[in-house]
Order: C-alpha cells, then structure tokens, then sequence
C-alpha cells in the first residue's frame, strides 16, 4: 500500500490544476492504535508526503466513517467562510469491510454516510480489498463496492489521482467523467 500512496503524491504532484485544488485527509481505523483516527489532516496536495500504512488489528469503520463525514463538512464550512468555491468532497473507504464497532455504531455511520450521499454532501467510493465483505461495504452507498484486483494499490492510486484531476478541473455541479477502474478493480465479481 506505501507504494500506492507514493504514487498517489508523485501523480497529484505532477498535476499543475489538481496541486492547486485537491485536498486530502486520511482517517486510519485499526493500526497499533486498534481505534479510529485522524492519520492526515486536511492537507493541500502541494503539502502531502506519502507516509506507511499498515492494515492491523481491529476496524472500528463505522467510526471511522463518522469522523471522515465530520471533517468533510468542517472543511466545507471552513471553504464557505473563505468564500472560496469547491464541488462535491469525496470520501473513499478502503477497507476489508468487516467493522468491528458495536452495532449500533456501525448503523449510525451507516445511516449518516447514506444521508450525506443522498443530500449531495459527499461523494462516497467503496473498494474492498482481499478478503472483503463488499455486502457490508455497500451498506455505505448507493454505489457498489468494487474490488481491488489482489494488491494492485498503485493502479488504484494512479486512477485515484486521474480522478481527482479531472474533478479538480471541473466546476460546482458539473458531470464529470472518471476513468474506467479496470486497471485496479476486480472485473471478475
């Protein structure tokens, strides 16, 4: 996966438009920490260095789900004080989408992550790595899952980073077209 995120910095950094206008935080569930937390403040993609993460211990993602739908709308908050215009945030859960939280926990994410997709809040992008439940993943959204395709993380962050660029390209409400994920994704599901 630290390769894949070094290519994520190294195609964002390359990218003139998405340098001025991507933003990316990253909230880590499990880890050495076994909890949900902020591993990435919001960070212009000037600013971002790649950094290690390792999949261990237990997956509070419904936590995690909730922080990242705090942040998202605290930065939103923030651009609109600035009087600065932005699209739609994305969020993307990259997960094994087996949530260790109580049940209770993971309904609420489930049910806010689902009211912020349908009320345009957020953009919300399920991959299921090795091993996943893509049925849990896809309580997340109206979207199904994909599956990344064995460990190809580079090939999702090179698709990642197009992604972002052309939605940094684009203005408040515009479609958009993204490039197709079959470099990355398991076509075979």
């Amino acid at each position: 996966m630290m390769a894949g995120i070094s290519t994520l910095q190294t195609e964002l950094q390359s990218d003139d438009t998405a340098l001025v206008r991507v933003q990316l935080a990253i909230v880590s569930v499990g880890g050495p920490s076994n909890d949900a937390e902020i591993m990435l403040d919001w960070t212009d993609a000037t600013d971002f260095q790649a950094f290690p993460i390792r999949p261990d211990g237990t997956t509070p993602l419904g936590k995690g789900v909730q922080i990242a739908l705090q942040m998202v709308e605290q930065a939103k908050q923030n651009l609109r004080a600035a009087g600065v215009s932005y699209t739609r945030p994305w969020m993307m859960v990259i997960s094994d989408g087996e949530p260790t939280d109580p049940a209770d926990v993971w309904s609420a994410a489930v049910q806010e992550c689902r009211a912020a997709e349908a009320s345009k809040k957020v953009e919300v992008f399920c991959i299921g790595v090795e091993g996943a439940n893509l049925a849990k993943l896809a309580e997340l959204s109206t979207k199904p899952p994909q599956m990344l395709s064995g460990t190809k993380f580079r090939e999702l962050f090179v698709w990642l980073s197009a992604s972002l660029s052309a939605a940094s390209r684009s203005r408040p409400g515009e479609n958009i077209q993204l490039p197709s994920p079959d470099p990355w994704r398991n076509v075979g599901i």
